[in-house]
């Protein structure tokens, strides 16, 4: 049985914190804050080096999904395992323990925050494979997960979803919610770097609501047992697996905690000057006997790797080797138009991609970009590419599907409801972005797994191009000496007219809430707040998450949004971008607000209408629109 030759990635997260916290007055659509403001998130730039912590089923991992070592430090005074699982392994079930020898690398007399702890306890085609039992997996969480010993009570099983993955194929995953743990607001984490004796060198305590992102909504601290590749249920309260892509399917219950993008930065603690080994212990209040381990490695700032590239004038890779800096810097250089000015309808788009750290130095030669085996053996100067079983198995959000999409004129961007007629230029076509590394071949072809990936790329515009701005999008992950950023930058370029044309400026006040520290570039993709209705031309796919879905359902479910839940003028800037309800979009709120009545239609692909994507005005509600919202006028 081969894997699915993708794994869709999760929807985007937004997250949303108690507005005006933090009084920035300059232009949220800048990376940088400038003089005013500490911007942590530009890396060797600021204060503080952002630090993310990640475990899987008790062992530290890289961002890669790569096994933490113990290394030399003795487990008299550290109880950290000597064998791991390994994620990577397979989609399929882990297999035996075995020693582990990646190493996560912290740069000594360097100050660091604290901006993700993200642990999984997964069990994989294991125990629970009873489509009708909904009782077993939450008895492991209580009873025999890491986690058994948190205040469980109140549990109660809370939402299902099913995600369609194409073509008559669904995940189907059951939340459990309500645990006294889930609720808590007011726990603390205490981190603790040690050296390799078990002396505390640094410390500092982060309160739970230091953190932005937490919630189930947003990808982040859940329980739930999921199957994937089940075909879609005949009936409600159908009991029975259908077929679907993976026979049998694959079963996944698990626990996680995380707790992402740091509200208070500013709360830092200083890497100790010591050589060799250490271990960053994190303590949960809520499980104050039971901390959690992450073996380090602590080096010095001028033994960094030489592996980077200085830029030479044209701001492309020379062949003079630097050391590598932290940060992550996108850039493309486009082709000239024939006419100097614009492109026309049909030319084709050379791009030259170049990934940069925070310092301007080249992550890669000119031509060519790291190969998957030098990602997920640490040799890729941090560059990240998409690793479908840390989206899958670790169950991670940020999951590092690094590429770029071609769209356009900015005017036509708009929501799709329903189908795959784009009315725009795409590409590529599908919701996902053309992958530097293309998802399910590393398993599948060896020799691709091994071979450098080119920085250059050729896209042809349609015949019918329209007239106006096009956008390029690059999608990019660096994960490196504990830092771990995403970024999603804009590049814009004219075709068939000087004139520049923006979005259709349909939805839009992000950024009264997303400013600061939590604005939209320094979260999840790094998507800038100028640019936020591009979020639509790849989340338009159920596989990928549908944007009228996820954007509702993280908001109307964080105990950090404090608006109005029913007034839609908050986001919506007309009246046509807000009276366009689907299930999808209702049930999102409200979990199911016809009932059983379209059943059905909830698990048609987007090829077959009617489907749970279309638009319920045309039917019914653009006459009457649902009551109790407070909608646009205009």
């Amino acid at each position: 049985m081969k894997p699915f030759s993708k794994i869709l990635l999760l929807p985007l997260v937004v997250f949303v914190a108690g507005c005006n916290i933090f009084n920035v007055e300059d232009n949220e659509g800048t990376r940088g804050r400038g003089a005013k403001a500490f911007d942590p998130y530009s890396s060797s730039a600021s204060g503080a080096i952002s630090l993310s912590l990640l475990a899987f089923n008790g062992c530290a991992i890289l961002p890669n999904g790569e096994p933490v070592t113990r290394g030399d430090l003795s487990p008299a005074i550290f109880n950290y395992p000597d064998q791991c699982q390994f994620l990577n392994d397979g989609y399929f079930g882990l297999g035996p323990a075995r020693p582990p020898s990646a190493r996560l690398t912290v740069v000594r007399d360097t100050l660091y925050f604290l901006r993700e702890l993200s642990m999984t306890d997964a069990l994989i085609n294991s125990d629970h494979m009873d489509f009708a039992d909904k009782q077993a997996p939450a008895t492991w969480m209580r009873k025999h997960s890491r986690f058994k010993s948190l205040d469980w009570s109140g549990l109660t099983v809370g939402r299902e979803n099913w995600k369609s993955l194409g073509f008559g194929s669904f995940q189907r995953e059951v939340f459990y919610e309500n645990a006294a743990w889930m609720l808590s607001n007011d726990d603390t984490l205490t981190v603790d770097v040690l050296d390799s004796s078990g002396v505390i060198r640094a410390t500092q305590t982060y309160s739970r609501q230091d953190f932005l992102a937490e919630s189930p909504s947003t990808g982040r601290t859940r329980a739930s047992w999921m199957a994937t590749g089940v075909g879609a249920p005949r009936f409600p309260g159908d009991t029975v697996p259908q077929p679907g892509s993976f026979n049998p399917p694959v079963y996944h219950t698990g626990v996680k905690v995380s707790f992402a993008n740091s509200t208070n930065p500013f709360k830092t603690f200083r890497m100790p000057d010591v050589a060799g080994e250490g271990v960053i212990r994190v303590t949960w209040s809520l499980m104050p006997e039971e901390p959690f381990l992450f073996p380090v490695t602590f080096v010095r700032e001028a033994e960094r790797e030489t592996s980077c590239y200085k830029l030479g004038a044209d701001g492309l890779a020379t062949n003079e080797k630097v050391a590598c800096g932290f940060g992550l810097e996108q850039a493309v250089h486009l082709n000239k138009p024939q006419n100097g000015k614009y492109f026309m309808p049909g030319d084709t788009l050379d791009l030259l991609v170049s990934l940069q750290d925070g310092d301007g130095n080249a992550l890669h030669p000119q031509n060519l970009l790291p190969s998957w085996n030098d990602f997920m053996g640490g040799q890729s100067n941090g560059i990240g590419y998409f690793n479908d079983k840390m989206l899958l198995v670790f169950r991670d959000t940020s999951s590092t599907e690094s590429g770029f999409k071609v769209v356009g004129p900015l005017q036509d961007l708009k929501t799709v409801y329903g189908t795959y007629a784009l009315p725009y230029f795409s590409y590529p076509v599908s919701g996902e972005p053309q992958f530097y590394v293309a998802p399910g071949m590393p398993d599948a072809f060896p020799g691709y797994a091994a071979a450098k990936q080119p920085t250059r790329y050729s896209v042809k515009l349609s015949d019918d191009a329209k007239p106006g701005t096009y956008l390029i999008m690059l999608k990019g992950h660096r994960a490196v000496d504990g830092e771990r950023l995403n970024r999603l930058d804009s590049f814009f370029f004219q075709v068939g007219q000087e004139k520049p044309t923006t979005y259709p400026g349909q939805i839009g006040n992000c950024q009264t809430c997303h400013n600061g520290v939590n604005s939209l570039d320094n979260l999840h993709h790094g998507l800038s707040v100028d640019n936020v209705e591009a979020c639509k031309t790849c989340h338009f796919e159920p596989q990928v998450g549908h944007v009228s879905d996820f954007i509702h359902r993280m908001h109307m479910n964080s105990r950090k949004y404090k608006q109005n839940k029913s007034d839609c003028t908050f986001c919506h800037l007309t009246r046509e971008s807000a009276v366009r309800p689907s299930l999808v979009a209702c049930n999102s709120c409200h979990i199911s607000s016809h009932g059983t009545e379209y059943f059905a239609e909830q698990f048609e692909d987007l090829q077959n209408t009617p489907n749970a994507y279309g638009n319920c005005a045309n039917a019914c509600h653009g006459v009457t629109p649902p009551a109790g919202h407070i909608l646009p006028t205009r």
